[in-house]
């Protein structure tokens, strides 16, 4: 299959690129910065520069059996300033937006048959001991105004055929990045301790299983 991966030079991105490539499939690799991620990303991937706010286009590649879209802004990069927001909101919402138009506008038989989208259990916010499934309504507050936004905008796609799958996933651990990456220097200088109250709920996924799901 031949597969556009947004996001490919992520803490998700690179090892699914690379999984991808081992089983045989070609890959496109969009990047904000596309010298570095032709420096990071294996040889046999193409990459080009994507910038959403000034429109997507598909047109210039070939045809693609699928697109996984996992850009987005850190979550836990910066504190949440109202701008911090915006471009929380802008990286995900609005790149699905012009994702979705760009395949809309390539010629029925070059559309894309499948649409994988990263979503976040932040979906749900902060429910407590409540039992949460796919079928649950979401949360109040930022987080799930923003994921419902996202994967309305990857539904989108739907309207001309394409089947949308939006991934809505925790936490994700594994070396060298994500979350854990912040979370050890603490500990490893002896002053780590419980996060928060210690009582919360917090769903989490290993990188490799992730990798594997999408």
């Amino acid at each position: 299959m031949r597969i556009l991966v947004t996001g490919a030079t992520g803490f998700v991105g690179r090892p699914l690129v690379k999984r991808l490539l081992e089983r045989g499939h070609e890959i496109e690799a969009f990047s904000r910065d596309s010298e570095r991620a032709a420096a990071v990303l294996p040889a046999r991937c193409s990459v080009d520069g994507w910038h959403p706010p000034e429109g997507v286009s598909l047109t210039h590649l070939e045809t693609l059996d699928a697109v996984v879209h996992l850009a987005g802004e850190g979550i836990a990069d910066k504190r949440w300033s109202e701008a911090r927001k915006r471009a929380l909101y802008s990286s995900r919402v609005d790149t699905t937006r012009a994702l979705v138009t760009a395949m809309r506008d390539l010629p029925a038989e070059r559309r894309p048959r499948t649409f994988v989208c990263a979503s976040a259990t932040g979906y749900y916010g902060d429910r407590g001991d409540e039992l949460l499934d796919e079928d649950s309504p979401p949360g109040s507050g930022f987080l799930p105004k923003t994921c419902v936004d996202w994967e309305k905008a990857a539904y989108a796609a739907r309207d001309f055929g394409t089947r949308v799958v939006a991934m809505r996933t925790g936490v994700v651990l594994g070396r060298n990045g994500g979350a854990l990456e912040k979370m050890l220097p603490p500990f490893r200088l002896g002053a780590g301790g419980r996060l928060g109250s210690g009582k919360q709920w917090m769903s989490w996924i290993h990188l490799d299983d992730l990798v594997e799901l999408f």
